[in-house]
């Protein structure tokens, strides 16, 4: 069974978490100590600067090992800092990159039809997933009513929102996989008790992807909880790491 980790991150931010990954090789250590076999990684500079920034800086995880999946941000196209929707998906393809994260708080745009219509066109079409992070000052409620709007537009999207609260936000998310077949959350830090079991009964184990949040969390906590949840050894793997392969497989660049 592989780990493959869906939401960590490599930099040195304006404010450092306790124990911080300055370059991909403390992502690599923290792998190998958990028994992590792949990462989907970003530069913390994709939402402490900009993806103009960050996005070049994130592929030098791959030049580290290809155990280092790296993953881009996006920006509004209007703006024109990482080119029209044509420019931006052909740069995609050139550099390999087959997910995008969304940071409207850090980077101040609205996640919607409006800003993102043709590029959520070509995401829906292309199967290219879009990872949402819960955002630090966003809250959990802004996130999910980003998500439901963006969704309701584009239905067949691959959404994914990252990181969500310890505390168990079921109430926000639940009605979103209920309606949206392509709609998951990750696990980093997902704690509620038999949220894990009861996601994969309810909804189908595709609807989780195994995360970690690292730097920001320990990769061990993620690996614990999952490895102990009470799922049948199938639905465990396609968690772990069956679901994102597919994703990054089935993404049409």
């Amino acid at each position: 069974m592989e780990f493959f980790d869906c939401n960590c991150w490599y930099g040195v931010p304006m404010s450092p978490p306790l124990d911080p990954a300055p370059t991909p090789a403390e992502v690599l250590a923290e792998m190998d100590r958990v028994g992590v076999q792949r990462a989907l990684v970003r530069n913390c500079a994709v939402f402490e600067e900009s993806p103009e920034v960050g996005n070049p800086l994130t592929l030098q995880a791959r030049e580290a090992s290809d155990r280092l999946v790296p993953a881009w941000a996006i920006l509004p196209p209007q703006t024109g800092e990482l080119g029209d929707v044509a420019t931006f998906l052909a740069a995609m393809k050139a550099a390999g990159v087959a997910a995008l994260w969304a940071y409207p708080n850090a980077h101040r745009y609205l996640l919607n039809t409006t800003t993102f219509g043709a590029l959520f066109e070509e995401l829906q079409d292309r199967g290219i997933p879009l990872f949402l992070p819960r955002e630090e000052g966003s809250g959990g409620l802004m996130c999910y009513a980003a998500a439901n709007e963006v969704l309701r537009d584009f239905p067949r999207l691959t959404l994914v929102v990252a990181g969500h609260g310890s505390w168990g936000e079921d109430r926000y998310f639940r009605p979103l996989m209920e309606r949206f077949p392509n709609f998951a959350v990750d696990t980093s830090c997902y704690e509620l008790d038999g949220g894990i079991a009861e996601i994969c009964r309810k909804y189908g184990p595709h609807r989780l992807l195994f995360g970690t949040a690292f730097p920001i969390m320990r990769m061990g906590g993620a690996y614990l909880g999952l490895l102990h949840a009470e799922i049948s050894d199938d639905h465990r793997a396609w968690v772990a790491g069956g679901n994102l392969k597919r994703l990054l497989e089935q993404a049409r660049l």
